[in-house]
C-alpha cells in the first residue's frame, strides 16, 4: 500500500494502470517523513534551512554523503557542533574520492563509516551512490531517495543530475529519487499518468511550477495548472516547453507518452 508521503499507487503506471499518485509535502517541509527515505548529499553547498536539513538527515533510513559532500558534511558538523542541529553519521560515504579532502575522511573514517571506493570514470558519483544503495542492500527498505544538491553552478553538473534520474529506474526499480535545492523539488515524470497534490500555501502563494522534456519530446495534457497543456503540441525543444508556469487548483494532473522533468518551487522568493 501507498505510504503516506510522496506514494505509487498499487499498480505499476502505464497502459491500463491507475494514475500515479504524488505526495511531495513531507519532502518540501520535512514533516511527516516515512521510514523508507534515503538521503544522498552530493558537493554543492548545504543552503537549506538549518532544522529542515537536520530533520531530514537523521529522519532518514540511509545517509550516504558522495564525494566532496562529504566535505560539506564535516563543515557543517564541525559548524554546528554546540548547536541544536547535530548529525548522524553517513551509513555510507562513497565516489571516487577526487573531491573528499583527507581531513574529511579521516573524520568519517573515525565514526567508523562505511567507505565505498567507485573509481569508475564512466558514470557520475550520484549515479554510482544509487549502485552502492542497492549492492548494500538498502533497495529493498526504500521508497524514495532525496538528493541535495543546489542548482546553482555548473550547468554540466545539473544536466549530469537530470541523467541520473533517467538512469535511476534501472538501478533502484520501484524507488523515487529527487533532487531538492534550498528552492526547489525536482523529479522524473514517466509515461503515463499522474496526479501531484500541492500544498495549500504554494498554490496561494502562486509559486513557479515546470514541465520539461529532456533528451525527447512527447505530447502531453495538464489539468490544474494556471496554463494548462491541451495535447495540441509536441512539447519538445524547438517547439514549446511549460516554464515559469504556476497553479489553479491543489491538484495537477498529466498524462504523457514521454519523460518529463518536473520542477516546483518551494519558497516565496522563487517568484
Amino acid at each position: 500500500m501507498p505510504n503516506d508521503d510522496t506514494t505509487s499507487d498499487d499498480m505499476p503506471n502505464g497502459a491500463g494502470a491507475a494514475a500515479k499518485r504524488w505526495l511531495p509535502a513531507s519532502l518540501i517541509d520535512g514533516h511527516g517523513l516515512d521510514d523508507g527515505l534515503g538521503i544522498v548529499l552530493l558537493n554543492r553547498p548545504i543552503l537549506l534551512e538549518k532544522h529542515y536539513f537536520t530533520t531530514l538527515w537523521n529522519g532518514a533510513k540511509v545517509r550516504v554523503a558522495v564525494d566532496g559532500g562529504t566535505n560539506r558534511w564535516v563543515d557543517w558538523v564541525k559548524g554546528n557542533i554546540n548547536s541544536e542541529h547535530l548529525l548522524k553519521p553517513p551509513d555510507l560515504v562513497t565516489g571516487d574520492f577526487d573531491s573528499c579532502n583527507q581531513e574529511a575522511m579521516e573524520y568519517v573514517e573515525q565514526l567508523k563509516c562505511t567507505i565505498v571506493h567507485t573509481p569508475d570514470q564512466n558514470a557520475t558519483d550520484f549515479t554510482k551512490s544509487l549502485k552502492v544503495l542497492k549492492s548494500h542492500g538498502y533497495d529493498k527498505q526504500l521508497s524514495r531517495v532525496l538528493a541535495l544538491c543546489e542548482s546553482s553552478g555548473r550547468l554540466d553538473q545539473i544536466m549530469a543530475n537530470i541523467n541520473t534520474l533517467y538512469l535511476a529506474d534501472g538501478i533502484l526499480p520501484g524507488v523515487d529519487v529527487f533532487l531538492r535545492s534550498s528552492n526547489s523539488l525536482s523529479w522524473l515524470v514517466r509515461p503515463g499518468e499522474h496526479t501531484i497534490d500541492i500544498p495549500q500555501r504554494l498554490v496561494s502563494e502562486r509559486i513557479w511550477c515546470s514541465l520539461v522534456p529532456i533528451g525527447q519530446g512527447c505530447q502531453c495534457t495538464t489539468d490544474g495548472l494556471r496554463w494548462n497543456l491541451d495535447g495540441s503540441r509536441p512539447l519538445q525543444f524547438g517547439s514549446i516547453v511549460s516554464t515559469s508556469n504556476t497553479y489553479a487548483t491543489n491538484r495537477v494532473r498529466i498524462t504523457t507518452d514521454g519523460p518529463l522533468l518536473w520542477s516546483m518551487g518551494t519558497t516565496p522568493k522563487d517568484m
